[in-house]
């Protein structure tokens, strides 16, 4: 199967963070994203964590990706159910560089020693590729991603690289652009649109994005953010309740409360990271690069990689994680 090959027009960006690739050790080993001493056992942590991500879409079990090649498309462009069966992997290139390697780089990446869905070890093999888009509003990339398949239980997941989003067509550091454009910088539609590359994404995907973070961030995920930092440092300053005043031009109660929500989630992920950062030096984070972190942080919770959750699908969960 032949690589597909990228434009030749420069765009993209570096990522930057940089995560410490433990060995082939089974033995205890310090996870920097959450500050614990893991051992190869289960933990309590994840044995809790699980049982919600399965019984939330029980009729994914067993469910495969696609075996021929093919360009994947978002949960909210596709109506496909939502599984978790994508793996982030860091890849400290960019978007271009990793369309334009030869072979692609998603064949060096290291196969996980566990198993996601059944957590059975040293089960995980390369399983082939498919196909997807890489867009970065200025040009887009069709990028393959490397398949793992687990022998014991017959998952197949996916290696994505940390530039691009779970089941989203546009790259994370345009994703984040605009999260932080709309919720932390107050720009209205009009204003934050200006600022987009041209000729980028429409306002309905944009407005799309923001209200999916709101929900993700906002309401799946801000009280677990909570418990984490509390954990990490019971003494840790909480920001002021209440909202920017830029969210009182949103009318809607729900709609409202989700973004302030969201927006104390942006302030207390800024900390989580300062923590982290204290207790692993070598993590290295520029200002675009929240998300990415943040990505890899749930995945190293046993959570979903997702921050951008559509409140409209069936599939999304409703219950906070």
């Amino acid at each position: 199967m032949g690589r597909p090959s990228g434009p030749v027009t420069t765009s993209g960006r570096a990522d930057t963070l940089s995560e410490r690739q433990d060995g082939g050790s089974r033995g205890h080993k310090h996870n920097h994203l959450t500050g614990e001493v893991e051992t190869g056992i289960m933990t309590r942590r994840q044995q809790v964590a699980r049982p919600f991500v399965e019984s939330t879409h029980p009729s994914q079990k067993g469910r495969h990706l696609p075996s021929c090649l093919e360009i994947s498309q978002p949960d909210h462009e596709r109506g496909r159910c939502p599984q978790f069966v994508v793996i982030v992997h860091h890849f400290p290139g960019s978007v271009k560089q990793y369309a334009e390697a030869v072979p692609f780089p998603g064949r060096s990446f290291t196969v996980p020693d566990t198993c996601p869905d059944c957590q059975a070890r040293s089960y995980l093999i390369r399983w082939g590729t498919y196909a997807r888009w890489a867009r970065t509003g200025v040009v887009d990339y069709r990028i393959l991603v490397q398949r793992v398949r687990c022998k014991a239980c017959g998952r197949t997941h996916s290696l994505l690289p940390d530039f691009l989003h779970p089941h989203r067509h546009y790259v994370i550091h345009l994703l984040q652009h605009v999260v932080s454009l709309y919720l932390i910088a107050g720009l209205g539609w009009e204003r934050l649109m200006n600022r987009l590359p041209n000729p980028g994404p429409d306002v309905s995907t944009v407005r799309e994005w923001v209200a999916s973070f709101a929900y993700g961030a906002g309401h799946l995920l801000l009280d677990f953010l909570i418990h984490r930092l509390l954990a990490l440092d019971p003494l840790v300053e909480l920001p002021d309740s209440g909202a920017p005043s830029h969210l009182d031009r949103v009318p809607d109660p729900l709609r409202h409360s989700r973004l302030e929500r969201a927006y104390h989630f942006w302030l207390l992920a800024e900390q989580l990271y300062a923590q982290l950062k204290a207790r692993a030096p070598h993590l290295h984070l520029d200002a675009d690069q929240l998300l990415p972190f943040l990505l890899h942080w749930l995945q190293s919770l046993a959570l979903p990689p997702r921050l951008f959750w559509n409140p409209a699908l069936s599939t999304t969960p409703s219950a906070a994680f």
